[in-house]
């Protein structure tokens, strides 16, 4: 048995520990040795997941839609606020250069996130734009013939000639999902299969041609000029809008809104269909003036919906159930 010598100033607390140590040894020293050990216990951390970062709300729920928990995926734009006028916070600028991928809408869509978004590109960080991988509308209501954001022709606001709301068609989804899986696939480096999704959203976009094809017209006056694609897909006409504008940051003349009036008259309109940014003073004195209903469509936010399909069947919905 090991000799401890102890001082007057030995503390007590370093003394305690050794006696047990010392006692169990010898307690132990004629019992056969044990060929058993405790197994070894280690502590690992849980392994980061990848983090695609997408500018809003919808974008995000096709994202995350697409890519299951295979990453996590963080939205830059508040639901429910405008994208059209959103300015970032040094937060979301970091979130942005952390990134392992940034999806965004690209045509000016997100015109105060562009210059984070370029930085954090210039750095080294991934950016997918869905409007370089899609068929683009330009403003005069028709298709641009190429993809992405050079485009000849009239101008429109901030957006140039490409109009930039192109999550309001699913058909549109499917042309950029191919690309989108392959982009998130190379930045998290696991294999993202878009089966699933495509047929899905196949699916949907049969069944909206057919209940729209059950309509006796569709001719629609919206809060501003958003739902191009949708019409342009399912055989409607965008008649007018309050704000004749593809950004909700623009405004309407006297005369415009006067021109407005006489269309809807002319086309015998019985409702409008605001939105996320619509002026709602103007909106309802347009309503008093003739007698028109308002139905406000949630285009810009994704609110309870649990996915893409179940948000675009809602406002398909909306726009049967007023024009039925």
């Amino acid at each position: 048995m090991p000799r401890v010598r102890l001082t007057s100033r030995t503390p007590l607390r370093l003394v305690l520990p050794f006696a047990m140590v010392v006692l169990a040894s010898c307690a132990g020293s004629d019992q056969p040795t044990s060929t058993q050990t405790e197994p070894a216990v280690t502590t690992t951390t849980p392994e980061l997941r990848a983090t695609v970062v997408v500018t809003y709300s919808v974008l995000g729920r096709l994202v995350s839609d697409l890519v299951g928990s295979a990453a996590e995926v963080v939205v830059i734009i508040p639901d429910g606020r405008d994208p059209h006028d959103y300015q970032p916070s040094a937060r979301d600028m970091e979130t942005l250069s952390d990134a392992d991928l940034i999806v965004a809408n690209g045509l000016g869509f997100e015109e105060y996130l562009e210059d984070s978004i370029g930085a954090a590109a210039d750095a080294g960080t991934p950016v997918f734009k869905l409007s370089e991988h899609v068929t683009v509308r330009d403003a005069n209501n028709g298709t641009d013939d190429g993809h992405g954001d050079d485009h000849d022709g009239a101008t429109d606001d901030t957006h140039g000639a490409g109009d930039p709301h192109l999550w309001l068609s699913p058909a549109t989804m499917l042309e950029a999902l191919p690309a989108l899986a392959d982009a998130v696939a190379a930045a998290i480096s696991i294999d993202i299969e878009p089966a699933a999704l495509t047929a899905q959203l196949e699916a949907l976009d049969t069944d909206l041609a057919a209940q729209f094809a059950a309509l006796d017209g569709c001719k629609l006056v919206t809060g501003h000029d958003e739902l191009g694609y949708f019409a342009d897909r399912y055989g409607c006409e965008v008649i007018g809008a309050i704000v004749p504008s593809m950004t909700t940051t623009a405004d309407a003349s006297a005369k415009q809104l006067a021109e407005l009036k006489e269309v809807m008259a002319e086309h015998d309109a019985t409702t409008m269909f605001t939105s996320l940014g619509t002026p709602q003073n103007v909106a309802e004195q347009i309503a008093r003036e003739t007698g028109a209903d308002v139905v406000e469509l949630g285009t810009h936010a994704l609110g309870v919906h649990a996915s893409y399909a179940a948000f675009i069947q809602s406002i398909a919905d909306a726009i049967l159930d007023a024009l039925r």
